[in-house]
């Protein structure tokens, strides 16, 4: 009987998959949580190529500057830092609370999890509320809604409209990521954690004089789950496999040491000072 539900399962994410890859590939439509992409997740999907899955060897260990030859290394567990900034994980820790949450009361509903509550509270309209800059920074007045990093951009793209983590959001966005985070619980508990190449935690190094962050860029709710349990137990994840992320970005390292040559200073679009206060905001609140 086990058999026969899964292979119903398979064939019904399959079917979601090819809806979904011509509605937004072939179509080109807007690509939305809408009810197939919450019940591909709530029939974990990913699990179904878990199983025969073969762990990484990895010996190499990234440390303040060191030089990584390898294509996978590990970071440690408490040097993650999220796209959206350091509260990702830390102080507010949306992410890091709801995974702690799911941990403790797997079948926590929507409007009672510690995210909804973070999402309703949390709706800052610029920079300034967002990573709680000085008022005198003129990246302050920045809406929230565009993404911008002046070690990336030159300027604002105001084409590119970003859903970060934080409110205001719609109801099944935030029961898709609830859902997501029961998953890897689900399934690091029943196959243990073990990243292939196409699902590794993706991002780049900051480097400030004396510490470092692992930017993250692919793999928020993953680094949660791992934080989650090494929180509990501390002995297990403390050093996670990562690789550099190369679709989006072809960063390695980020060095505050050459501010002077951000695009967005080169370009006069902040000062470095903004530019480096920014940029603090990924190692601390």
């Amino acid at each position: 009987m086990d058999n026969l539900i899964n292979f119903l399962k398979i064939i019904l994410v399959r079917s979601i998959l090819i809806f979904q890859f011509i509605n937004h590939r072939i179509l080109q439509r807007k690509f939305s949580k809408d009810r197939f992409e919450l019940l591909k997740h709530s029939l974990n999907f990913y699990s179904f190529n878990l199983k025969e899955r073969k762990a990484l060897k990895v010996n190499e260990e990234y440390t303040f500057k060191s030089n990584i030859k390898k294509k996978y290394f590990r970071v440690d567990i408490n040097k993650f830092t999220g796209f959206d900034g350091f509260y990702t994980f830390n102080g507010e820790a949306p992410l890091l609370k709801s995974a702690m949450e799911l941990f403790n009361c797997p079948k926590v509903k929507v409007e009672e999890s510690y995210l909804f509550r973070f999402y309703k509270n949390f709706k800052p309209k610029n920079y300034g509320q967002l990573y709680k800059l000085r008022s005198n920074n003129s990246l302050y007045t920045v809406s929230s809604i565009y993404q911008f990093k002046p070690w990336i951009n030159s300027f604002i793209d105001k084409t590119f409209i970003r859903k970060g983590l934080f409110g205001p959001i719609e109801h099944n966005e935030i029961q898709h990521r609830l859902i997501r985070l029961r998953n890897i619980f689900i399934n690091i508990n029943k196959f243990g954690y073990v990243p292939s190449d196409k699902d590794i935690i993706k991002g780049y190094i900051l480097l400030s004089d004396d510490d470092y962050r692992f930017l993250i860029t692919s793999g928020h709710h993953r680094v949660a789950v791992l934080k989650a349990i090494n929180k509990i137990y501390p002995e297990k994840f403390r050093k996670v496999i990562v690789t550099f992320e190369k679709k989006t970005s072809n960063f390695k390292i980020v060095d505050q040491k050459e501010v002077e040559s951000w695009p967005a200073v080169l370009n006069n679009f902040c000062s470095k000072e903004d530019a480096l206060e920014l940029f603090s905001k990924y190692f601390h609140i």
